[in-house]
């Protein structure tokens, strides 16, 4: 009894410390906990200097150069002193000098702008990447999220079947008792017992599982998980399970033009495109020749003087490519293949998102139809069992008969949870491939 009392406090104790979470509150939590979704956030930011650095291109460079010789032996000098008219000789021993350059790129074959425009194609790339390490995360939270409800309510349907098995055995050893029923019936009733304990212990370790995926998913520990609203779907899924297959070609249709609109994935692969084509056009620019303007000036003084003096100069210069011609052929020939395979890449992906919409399309319309016949059955199976019940315990049905019925009551529940859960599974996964966040825009969609 002491025990028994221990294990009452340990367990309201854990109860109390158990804090009860919202599906909004561990997606916030895995946002701030999850390593892909932070290096995807770094990436945003190194490619904002990216940008800022392939603009730095345009405008020009500037040096500052500082330089002092000593002269050995020195470097003696003669001249004549106009004066007197006498030979003088001069002796130079050091020089000291201070330059400033200047220059700016006048015409790079257009590799300056297009390494600009690419630089700011895969700014815009790491931002969807981002949108999409996020999408996936909430989709992947929302699924453990509903794994561990779905594992919890068959948790709970094992432990009825248990209770309704142990509530059989006793019954059936006091026909037993009574001289009602055989032996053999009484057993068989026994190892229903035993066989619902051995579900409970798989229940209870799934359970645990679902919980255990979920903790390391989120970062989230000591929980219990808030329940859902089933109510707030029950409308969309009357809808879908009044839909014929026949009819969700239209409604596919207007489902890729959305995901063809917003999935992020897509948009990068475009982006790559674009990233391609651009190559090409620097790779052509290797062939063109670059022109550059630049101004220099130079301040310098030697031991026979006591001032500086200053010298500039303004150049325009030209450089035409020579060699290698060859690595400048190989690079835009390997570009153009890179364009090809970034087009392949985007009618593979394509098809893919077609695929997977016509899929769970297909799924909710499916899994609508299942769930309603399952609430069905389950209405038929309970009062199956309870009609069973009664009769055998007036001795007109079997311990089979009644065995069959329990089974067929949890079987029908068992498949009514799990219809109902592949709904909001297959409804969150849909929302990634969509693009969408919120799930009352894509409940309004059907």
């Amino acid at each position: 009894m002491y025990k028994n009392f221990l294990i009452l406090i340990i367990t309201a104790a854990a109860a109390i410390q158990a804090q009860t979470i919202t599906l909004k509150q561990a997606q916030d939590s895995a946002l701030g906990k999850n390593y892909g979704y932070a290096i995807a956030k770094e990436n945003v930011a190194y490619n904002e200097f990216s940008v800022k650095s392939a603009f730095s291109g345009f405008l020009p460079s500037a040096g500052l150069s500082a330089s002092y010789l000593f002269y050995t032996p020195e470097v003696e000098t003669s001249s004549i002193d106009l004066s007197t008219m006498t030979p003088v000789t001069m002796t130079q021993e050091d020089r000291t000098a201070f330059g400033l350059r200047i220059t700016q790129p006048v015409y790079t074959g257009g590799k300056i702008w297009y390494s600009y425009q690419i630089s700011r194609d895969s700014e815009l790339a790491s931002r969807n990447s981002l949108n999409s390490e996020m999408m996936g995360l909430l989709s992947d939270v929302e699924s453990y999220y509903l794994n561990v409800l779905e594992a919890e309510e068959r948790l709970n349907i094992a432990k009825e079947s248990l209770e309704l098995s142990k509530k059989n055995e006793e019954t059936a050893r006091i026909k037993y008792d009574s001289g009602l029923i055989s032996k053999a019936d009484y057993l068989k009733n026994s190892s229903a017992r035993a066989n619902s304990e051995v579900g409970l212990v798989n229940a209870e370790k799934g359970y645990e599982l679902a919980k255990i995926s979920f903790a390391n998913l989120t970062g989230l520990d000591d929980f219990e998980l808030e329940d859902i609203d089933h109510s707030h779907y029950e409308p969309v899924i009357t809808k879908l399970s009044a839909s014929l297959f026949s009819d969700t070609a239209e409604k596919i249709n207007s489902l890729k033009e959305i995901a063809f609109e917003n999935n992020s994935d897509l948009k990068n692969i475009k982006l790559t495109k674009g990233i391609n084509e651009k190559k090409i056009s620097m790779s052509t620019g290797n062939f063109m020749p670059s022109v550059s303007l630049s101004y220099s000036t130079e301040w310098s003084k030697t031991n026979l003087t006591d001032e500086f003096s200053n010298s500039g100069t303004v150049s325009l210069s030209a450089t035409v490519p020579v060699l290698p011609l060859y690595d400048n052929y190989a690079t835009l020939q390997k570009s153009k293949i890179d364009l090809k395979r970034s087009e392949l890449t985007e009618k593979q992906l394509v098809d893919n998102i077609s695929a997977q919409i016509k899929t769970y399309l297909y799924t909710l319309v499916s899994g609508s139809k299942q769930f309603t016949s399952s609430k069905v059955a389950v209405e038929l199976a309970n009062e199956t069992y309870t009609n069973v019940e009664e009769r055998a315990n007036s001795g007109l049905s079997t311990e089979d008969e009644l065995n069959t019925a329990r089974l067929a009551l949890i079987q029908a529940k068992y498949d009514q949870t799990s219809a109902y859960y592949s709904i909001l599974k297959t409804k969150s996964a849909l929302m990634k491939v969509l693009g969408i966040n919120d799930e009352e825009e894509i409940i309004k969609l059907f």
